[in-house]
Parts: C-alpha cells; structure tokens; sequence
C-alpha cells in the first residue's frame, strides 16, 4: 500500500506541479485516500444494493512564497443490481486544479459550487439530507467545467463561483459570517441557463433561466449541531421554494441526528420532496456504521421514480471503512 501511495501521489504531484518554476517536488505534500461502503436499501418491501467505493488524491506544491499549487480528484463506483446483472456506475465526483495566494484560492474543474459551502450547513447525515438544491446546475454540490474563488478573512468567508459548460452557463456567490464563536449565518445566490438539469419534466421549460437565492444559520457547541436553510426562486419558468432543517447530537462514539427536506415548485410536483429522516451513527477510528429511516410526509407514500424514493418511507442500513 505504501508503494501504491507513493506511486499515485506522485502521479498526482506531475499533474499539479509546474515544472518550469520548480525543479523539485516534495510528495509529502500529496496524499491519496477513500472509502469503501456497503449499504442497502429497503423501499416498499424492495431491496436495493447502494454500496460504493470512493477514491482520492490531494496535494500541494509550493511554487515560491506568493503561489502554492493545488489539486485534486476523487472518482466514485457505485454497484446497482436493480437489473438482471449487478453493474457498476462511476463518476467524477472532483479533478480540478489551481493557486492558493494571500488573496484567495482560485481552481478550476470538477468542484464544489459556490453555494455548497451553505449548502452543506443542512447536508450533514450520513444519508438523507441535501435533497433541495440538486435540479440547478449552479446550487448542486458540484458541477464540471467551474471556477471557484474562495477566500477567508477571519470571520468572514466568501466564494464565487462560474460555470462555463455549454447549455449550463451560470453560477453563484455566497458571503458567511460568524456572528459568534458559535453561530454562523450565510446568504447566496444562483443562477443558471437552460435550467432543465434532470432532462424532460412536465410543466417545466428547459429554455428557461433558473436562479435561487438562500439564506441559512448553524448554531454549534460541544456535541450539538442545529442548522436551517431556506430558498426560493424559479426553475425552467416555475417558482419554487424550500427548506432544510438539520439537528444533531454526538456523544462518545456515538452520534443521533434528524433531517427535514422540504422542495416544491409550482408547476411541477416531479420534483417536490418532503420528508423527516431520522438516523443513528456508531464511528470507531476508520469505521462507522449507521441507520437511517425516512418517512415520506407526501400524501402519495408509494415508491417514486429514481434513485430517490421521494414519495415513499425508505430504511436504510450501511458500513464504511475509510482510509
């Protein structure tokens, strides 16, 4: 394993690195990772295998005293056997590149959003919450083709970010604040071109630009967590509002949480969501296990389409070893 590492990480440092300013490069500021994670699903009676691998690798290179380079990427598989044979989905999940200076960290690539970072005030559980903000290309978690400017100046973090691939043109920016030692408050925005991310939906017009504005809080102290987030704003020609709500508690080794994800837009109900989830979570060093259950607070409670089972309850149980 050692020799894997040292491999990768040094493939990684040649990707990175900038040869033509450096000639030499210090591998101990790369390192690779992931996860290995089995899970299971059961929906209405039917079982569905969720398990995935992660992998990733990270790094800095430092050019001279103003420019340190940055990268990284994290690739994901995922089994489905919902078909007659078991196949393995992947994705890029991140691969970017850039600079971090006194003025910010500029990267491009596959990344984070601007928005992410309040984003995941509320996307905190192991498994079900962040469902709100998926259907705009520039509010997902991440997209390709972006640059994001991130800088932090004591209590005050700022990220900008645009997103450049063709029919998905837009992006966002997001100021947060620590009012507190332990409150922090935020405001966003987002907008894309040719809003129709999921493909055709009934109601919707993909010409149509999207945009979203948000605004959310997280209260921290010892082992308890409470943070919300709220949007509003117009998907393919629909207005739209949501919230998210997220609560935990961690004590020992052991962590309790409850989630509420609530999306509803007014032409269209394909993607309305509304739920509470509820889930317990057991780490010990690398390995955690949990279980989450999820009731369906929509009046249709059978299994809906997609990987989501937005209309109906769903338990699910999972293992992860990280390294």
């Amino acid at each position: 394993m050692k020799k894997l590492n040292k491999a990768l990480s040094l493939t990684l440092a040649a990707i990175v690195s900038m040869p033509t300013l450096a000639e030499n490069i210090n591998t101990d500021d790369f390192s690779f990772g992931g996860r290995v994670e089995a899970r299971a699903g059961l929906t209405d009676s039917d079982f569905d295998d969720k398990s995935r691998v992660r992998l990733n690798g990270q790094g800095k290179h430092v050019i001279n005293d103003d420019i340190t380079a940055v990268g990284k990427f994290e690739y994901e598989l995922t089994q489905e056997d919902n078909s007659s044979d078991t196949t393995v989905q992947n994705k890029t999940r991140y691969l970017y590149v850039g600079a971090e200076t006194a003025f910010g960290t500029v990267t491009y690539g596959t990344q984070d959003n601007a928005v992410t970072y309040l984003t995941n005030f509320t996307d905190m559980a192991e498994y079900f919450s962040g469902y709100t903000n998926e259907s705009i290309t520039a509010s997902g978690d991440r997209a390709e083709d972006t640059v994001l400017y991130a800088i932090n100046k004591g209590d005050l973090t700022v990220h900008a970010s645009a997103n450049l691939k063709e029919t998905e043109n837009g992006g966002g920016l997001m100021v947060a604040y620590k009012v507190h030692q332990n409150i922090e408050i935020s405001a966003a925005y987002a907008g894309t071109e040719g809003a129709d991310k999921k493909g055709t939906i009934v109601g919707l017009d993909k010409t149509e630009s999207s945009d979203v504005y948000m605004i959310g809080a997280r209260y921290t102290k010892d082992g308890l967590l409470v943070s919300g987030l709220v949007q509003a704003g117009s998907y393919g020609g629909s207005d739209f509002d949501a919230v998210d709500a997220f609560a935990a508690y961690s004590f020992g080794e052991n962590s309790v949480n409850v989630s509420y994800n609530y999306y509803s837009a007014d032409d269209t109900n394909e993607l309305d969501v509304n739920f509470v989830a509820f889930e317990y979570a057991r780490y010990i060093g690398d390995v955690a296990a949990y279980a989450s259950y999820k009731i369906a607070l929509d009046d249709d409670t059978s299994a809906g389409s997609g990987p989501n089972n937005k209309n109906a309850d769903e338990f699910i149980i999972g293992a992860r070893y990280s390294f």
